[in-house]
């Protein structure tokens, strides 16, 4: 899969930079200096560009699978406590830790005996806390009317 990838990107490659080759073949043969150094600066641009495109594109497929399954440290949960604090549960091994996050730094803040799991409820939709929002801000049915 990732060979096809290769072929692939090389021949998009190929079909924009063989563009402007008779642009270099022009500037070679002809007096206008102007034509070459337009075909150079264009052709260096389109290479730097495909490098870019084409390593992101590696660095996305490799990183992924790079630490996958040797997590030692996970978030088991985390809650907002302000503006810019959050408490944050982390599991580390067998032992769980609290710790206090503010632009200050972080805090270890406890760690637990037993560990505690998350509850394994559905996280809240977008839309349904949009709809109970829009409801809670919506007037009354006597106040729309009245000016």
């Amino acid at each position: 899969m990732n060979q096809r990838y290769t072929h692939i990107s090389a021949l998009v490659l190929t079909a924009v930079t063989g563009s402007l080759w008779p642009l270099t073949a022009f500037a070679e043969g002809g007096s206008s200096g102007a034509a070459g150094y337009l075909a150079q600066l264009i052709g260096g641009l389109v290479l730097v560009i495909g490098a870019i495109v084409v390593l992101g594109w590696v660095l996305r497929r490799t990183q992924g699978g790079l630490n996958r399954g040797s997590q030692v440290i996970e978030i088991v949960a985390a809650r907002s406590v302000g503006a810019r604090e959050r408490l944050v549960l982390v599991q580390v091994g067998d032992e769980q830790v609290l710790v206090g996050v503010a632009p200050s730094g972080m805090r270890a803040l406890h760690t637990l005996r037993e560990p505690v799991t998350a509850p394994a409820g559905e996280a809240p939709d977008f839309s349904g806390v949009l709809k109970r929002a829009v409801s809670r801000r919506a007037p009354a049915a006597g106040e729309r009317g009245q000016s």
